[in-house]
């Protein structure tokens, strides 16, 4: 499995990538939305977990475009900010999970879980 893990955090990033890494799954990183667009346009990747607030464009374009060009990702939204206007905006955007920032090790693997699942049957 591959996963796309788009925050400006590198903290959370290398958190991620590390809980990632301890189940086997490979985790490519990117710090804006610009770079993950390019890393998608030339990459497979099963899932991308990206946040919402980064510089420059905020992570529900990138959840709008992903979802556009490629409908086959699965796509779990970090965010620090996790209200109901927070949620139904990712939804509106296409997300297929959330999580709520700061989130353990098993909860990041369970929504994860989750979110591939509801993919997978759609």
């Amino acid at each position: 499995m591959k996963i796309l893990i788009v925050d400006d955090d590198i903290i959370v990033v290398e958190s991620c990538r590390r809980i990632l890494r301890a189940e086997g799954i490979t985790a490519r990183i990117a710090g804006t939305v610009q770079e993950a667009k390019r890393i998608l346009e030339s990459e497979t990747f099963d899932a991308m977990i990206t946040d919402i607030k980064m510089p420059k464009q905020d992570g529900f374009s990138l959840i709008s475009w992903t979802k556009q060009h490629m409908p086959e990702i699965a796509i779990l939204m970090m965010t620090g900010y996790l209200t109901p206007d927070t949620r139904n905006a990712g939804i509106q955007s296409g997300a297929d999970n959330f999580i709520a920032k700061p989130f353990t090790p098993d909860e990041l693997l369970d929504q994860l879980e989750k979110c591939l699942k509801l993919k997978s049957h759609n």
